[in-house]
């Protein structure tokens, strides 16, 4: 079996009962052979005829939609499991079965080829994390089949991170918006967004207490009411502060009120029975306040809704379907955004659901000495980072790699802030996507909101004021992912292949690699007909160098260490103008204008097509140890140089 196999096979005795019935069966055809009789008629009879029974025997820990099933001998039988709340499927005993999770956190056991009667056992861990939500002040919604205002939940371990309940089922509150989970009752603590991250000791249990957001009275908006639907349409209230709201949240009986003097205006989710679904043009233009909290049953918000409004904060939800940064036209504060989750997430278990596993590793050694990996999906390929981390045993090695093509400048922002003087910064950009990987524009694209969708927290760790295009990045992600597959965020990306097939042991490493054997192509040629350039011409100062020492100067200034190594490539997929002399003028050119150290020869990143695998950046299992090799010799001469 190979290493990227979906199935996992056990050694049992029942192999020794095949191979057994397996040496009957040929001495049953001599005898036929040699009467003169027919094989097929001899067997025929018996496998058409033959039906085999499989029973999931009983366990206490999970429930089985049907418990036994019956197909023909030689077929696969797939039995869905619910496990109890606190437990997670981990495999069974069967010989041959592929395991994968499904919605509502059952999993999909498939059993192959079966050939016998028998009873399987399926095998479960208990969860080792686990949340108390305490309604603080609101109460169990009628839907969550809650008996009081707190809920215990435990999670399995597929992140370092927890994601935290989406909360909007759990709990209400009269004339109250939940916007969020805080570590502390008086909203002193940790704020964390619904379904965003929060770290769990394994073991313990953590307390998170409801944020609230008093709601603004519907008499200080204007509003149009349609048949089954409110848009607000302007707003006359006097703004209010947040004290006069009862605190930054409203805080229970037994909590100190909280003192905040910013002002804030909250949406309601209903005026006069009916959802408030829609902001339209003008509703806010030119007024003053700090917050604005939308209920999640906005659907759209349109272009100068809140044109010169002074906000400098949004909270929102991904039920938001249309909302563009038009919509905030000189709002020259705004600086962060919220978004809470209350929709299930569509990607999980995909590639760009590695973003945030890896950024829970990079937070998790934020006090740590790294070395951070980064580029695209070639990186995520690229690297044998468990041998990089024996190597370097003063620095723990971070492979931030995801995909190329979205815009590099707010992933490496993300990571600058989880980094600390002393670290090193590894960064080896695609030339096929190098307008994304040079970071010559600060526009978003919907690629990164996939990256993210599984902590949206991440967002607001950014400046709103230092992008583009960042609320219609959003639109077009919810676009793309209306009527996809609603999965769970229990679902990790280790448990799938690149093209999401189910795998039997984890697909990525705890460093961020993908681990999945990729064996060498049988020749050289290259795998698309898309040559790149590898010419200086090609990396102007302005469009490419410029925008990049921007980003590796404040990386600098925080005393973080820059070195620049090349991407891998197939040697035969460069354009004809990158000869051997545009090789060297290209490497010359990027040594003397980048604000990084060029670490490695640029033919060391060139490989014969044998040793891509796939496309023509991502190395096979043997192409990764030679590049992880060439890579530890250059990094141990440039940091040996720095003692």
């Amino acid at each position: 079996m190979s290493k990227g196999s979906a199935r996992c096979r056990r050694s049992d005795s029942r192999i020794s009962m095949t191979a057994t019935f397996a040496a009957v069966l040929a001495a049953l055809v001599l005898l036929c052979t040699g009467c003169g009789g027919s094989v097929s008629s001899l067997l025929s009879p018996v496998r058409a005829g033959r039906t085999v029974r499989v029973v999931i025997e009983d366990n206490p820990q999970i429930r089985v939609e049907s418990s036994v099933l019956t197909a023909k001998e030689g077929s696969d039988l797939q039995f869905t499991i619910t496990p109890a709340q606190h437990c997670t499927v981990r495999g069974t005993d069967y010989r041959d079965y592929s395991l994968a999770p499904a919605q509502d956190g059952q999993y999909l056991v498939t059993l192959h080829d079966v050939l016998f009667d028998t009873v399987v056992s399926v095998l479960t861990e208990e969860n080792p994390y686990t949340i108390r939500y305490e309604a603080n002040g609101g109460r169990a919604s009628a839907s969550s089949g809650l008996a009081g205002p707190s809920a215990v939940v435990s999670y399995p371990a597929s992140h370092l991170r927890v994601n935290t309940g989406q909360g909007t089922h759990l709990f209400e509150r009269e004339g109250c918006i939940l916007t969020g989970w805080n570590t502390a009752a008086d909203g002193s603590g940790q704020h964390i967004g619904l379904g965003s991250r929060v770290r769990v000791g394994r073991g313990e249990t953590l307390t998170l207490y409801a944020e609230w957001a008093l709601c603004n009275d519907k008499s200080d908006f204007l509003y149009e009411k349609g048949a089954n639907s409110v848009t607000i349409t302007g707003f006359n209230g006097g703004n209010r502060s947040t004290s006069e709201a009862g605190g930054k949240q409203p805080q229970p009986h037994t909590a100190p009120e909280v003192i905040d003097t910013s002002e804030v205006i909250v949406i309601p989710s209903e005026i006069d029975g009916l959802p408030v679904t829609g902001i339209a043009q003008g509703a806010f233009q030119d007024v003053t306040c700090d917050r604005v909290v939308f209920p999640p049953t906005i659907r759209f918000v349109e272009v100068h809704a809140f044109d010169k409004c002074t906000l400098s904060e949004l909270v929102l939800f991904d039920s938001v379907s249309e909302i563009t940064d038009h919509a905030f036209a000189g709002c020259e504060n705004l600086r962060t955004i919220h978004i809470n989750a209350c929709v299930p997430p569509v990607y999980s278990g995909s590639y760009y659901d590695t973003f945030p596993d890896k950024y829970d590793r990079l937070t998790a050694l934020s006090n740590d000495a790294k070395i951070v990996l980064f580029s695209g999906s070639s990186t995520r390929f690229g690297y044998d980072s468990a041998y990089l981390d024996d190597a370097f045993p003063d620095y723990a090695v971070v492979n931030m790699g995801v995909f190329a093509y979205t815009n590099a400048l707010p992933q490496l922002d993300l990571i600058r802030r989880q980094m600390k003087a002393g670290d090193t910064l590894i960064h080896s950009p695609e030339f096929d996507a190098a307008k994304r990987q040079f970071c010559t524009t600060n526009a978003f694209d919907d690629k990164f909101f996939n990256m993210i969708e599984a902590d949206y927290d991440l967002l607001a760790e950014l400046d709103y004021r230092d992008y583009e295009g960042v609320l219609s990045a959003f639109t077009a992600y919810q676009k793309v992912r209306r009527g996809m597959e609603a999965k769970s965020y229990a679902v990790s990306a280790s448990d799938f292949d690149e093209d999401g097939q189910p795998v039997s042991t984890p697909s990525y490493n705890e460093y961020g690699d993908y681990i999945v054997y990729r064996p060498n192509a049988e020749d050289d040629a290259p795998i698309y007909d898309l040559p790149v350039n590898y010419t200086a011409g090609a990396f102007s100062r302005d469009s490419y160098i410029d925008p990049l020492n921007a980003v590796y100067d404040k990386f600098a200034a925080d005393g973080i260490r820059v070195l620049f190594t090349y991407a891998p490539r197939n040697k035969s997929a460069l354009s004809k103008e990158s000869d051997s002399a545009a090789l060297a003028g290209l490497d010359a050119w990027l040594r003397e204008t980048l604000h990084a150290e060029v670490i490695s020869p640029i033919e060391d990143s060139l490989y014969p097509g044998r040793y891509l695998f796939g496309t023509d950046n991502h190395l096979s299992t043997d192409g990764v140890s030679i590049r992880s090799e060439r890579i530890r010799r250059d990094l141990k001469e440039v940091l040996d140089d720095a003692k």
